[in-house]
């Protein structure tokens, strides 16, 4: 049974996981376990091989650091990428989500020494003080409403040198947050939950700009073809002094 870091709340993970069985985004534990890899058979299977092309930019950036790393991967959901980050040697991952569903699959899933997985409130735990060389958000930031909050509390749980760094997340020129927003209710508001709208933030880029850009993608249409399987978006960095 996963652990319980801080006291459980059930308003935005009960919310999440009936949204992502609608989507179809919950798979099964053989499923789970094989992730990134996926067949065509698996809904949103276009959508895993941009993630296994963005997870092995970082997973070289990480090894060719050559030395043990204690990694934080807040977000982690079903484990996938927390199980990704333990195959660096000499690593130790903590997974850690306020979603029981998917932290009990990533629990039953990915059984291994280095590899431990918490149900927690960032905001909340103390124990994470000065722990972590990488603290990862993959796909993630967009579920929290004060992004400079998070980031500021993740700063206190970074070992000298450590790095935070942001994955497959949307950030948004200041002019087109209206419109994102705008978006994301009707796409709600279409499957049924337009209040799950209240759980989704859309974040101004000018919010990193402070963060090194480890990738950008390419405007270009004729590089996007030829690299479709690349994200669309930004993977950057900040590290802490």
């Amino acid at each position: 049974m996963v652990e319980n870091l801080t006291k459980k709340a059930s308003d935005f993970s009960d919310k999440y996981i009936e949204i992502r069985t609608k989507e179809k985004r919950i798979l099964t534990d053989l499923e789970v376990e094989k992730l990134p890899l996926v067949t065509d058979s698996i809904p949103n299977h276009k959508e895993w091989k941009i993630r296994k092309q963005t997870s092995d930019k970082i997973i070289n950036y990480l090894k060719s650091k050559k030395k043990s790393l204690y990694i934080l991967d807040l977000g982690c959901g079903n484990g996938w990428f927390s199980n990704v980050l333990s195959q660096i040697e000499s690593s130790k991952v903590i997974g850690l989500d306020v979603n029981s569903v998917e932290l009990e699959q990533a629990y039953r899933v990915f059984k291994k020494e280095n590899l431990q997985f918490y149900y927690g409130d960032i905001f909340k735990i103390t124990q994470f003080e000065k722990q972590f060389n990488i603290i990862t958000l993959n796909a993630c930031v967009q579920y929290f409403p004060d992004f400079e909050l998070l980031i500021n509390k993740l700063k206190t749980c970074l070992a000298p040198k450590g790095e935070i760094h942001i994955l497959d997340s949307p950030f948004y020129k200041n002019e087109a947050i209206n419109n994102a927003k705008k978006r994301t209710y009707n796409y709600y508001k279409a499957l049924g939950y337009p209040e799950m709208a209240n759980f989704y933030f859309h974040h101004s880029i000018d919010l990193i700009s402070y963060f090194k850009i480890q990738y950008q993608p390419s405007q270009n249409w004729i590089v996007k073809i030829i690299n479709r399987d690349d994200s669309p978006f930004m993977w950057v960095n900040y590290v802490h002094d």
